[in-house]
């Protein structure tokens, strides 16, 4: 699974893209290299197509892309 992270929460966690294998499903608030943030307060993209929770479980072969809040004007 690749996890992608934008700035600045790449500041943050200390890296901007991060190769994890997985071996079975899990949630992506259960990846514990995101354990220190509040996930809620991001948007989550899966796979480069659709916005997605916390909640919902990733597998090997994914992209997560964490990015800051989208602010409309």
């Amino acid at each position: 699974m690749k996890l992608k992270i934008f700035s600045p929460l790449s500041e943050t966690l200390g890296f901007k893209e991060k190769e994890i294998r997985l071996c079975e499903k899990v949630r992506i608030k259960d990846i514990p290299e995101l354990s220190t943030i509040k996930l809620e307060e991001y948007v989550i993209s899966l796979n480069k197509v659709k916005v997605v929770s916390p909640e919902t479980e990733v597998e090997d072969g994914d992209e997560i892309w964490i990015l800051p809040p989208i602010d409309g004007g």
